[in-house]
């Protein structure tokens, strides 16, 4: 049996689309919670933020762990806190700042430790932390924004390093 010349033409255009469709999705999210193996210097890790608005990014170098955060959808009038959380709270937390161990790339910094997004409510931060912060955890640690007044905004996926 042969098949004309016009539904032979649709078969093909629908499986190229198919294919181009499949072909073209979005790459999956990093996973929500897992543990990051540092296996090189200058490895990189992403984490997603709970509410989709950003990521936080864990570059290992050496003998330092260097920790990026960028967040949208910030309020522009507000100032944030970015701090490092154990899961289980056993942690006081590590907030980021002075101005000495941060590299700003979008917002600024207004006193030791409040972050104000630009006018579009985006921030990009960085801060090297040295890796016994993070070999040295028994429990999974997270990313957290908090507004000035302590209102929890976001946080990103859990992770434990192992080296």
């Amino acid at each position: 049996m042969r098949l004309p010349y016009k539904m032979t033409r649709r078969l093909i255009l629908a499986a190229v689309c198919v294919t181009a469709a499949g072909g073209c999705a979005n790459p999956e999210p990093p996973p929500k919670m897992g543990i990051l193996t540092v296996k090189k210097s200058q490895e990189m890790q992403e984490l997603a933020f709970d509410n989709g608005n950003g990521r936080a990014v864990v570059i290992f170098e050496g003998p330092g762990v260097d920790c990026i955060v960028y967040a949208s959808g910030l309020n522009p009038k507000e100032k944030y806190t970015i701090s490092l959380w154990a899961d289980d709270g056993s942690s006081p937390g590590v907030m980021w700042g002075p101005e000495e161990n941060v590299k700003i790339r979008v917002g600024s910094l207004e006193g030791d430790t409040l972050f104000k997004p630009n006018s579009e409510g985006e921030l990009y931060v960085s801060m090297l932390n040295p890796i016994r912060m993070f070999t040295g955890a028994k429990e999974k640690l997270h990313f957290e924004i908090k507004s000035e007044d302590k209102r929890f905004v976001t946080k990103s996926a859990s992770f434990l390093l192992q080296k």
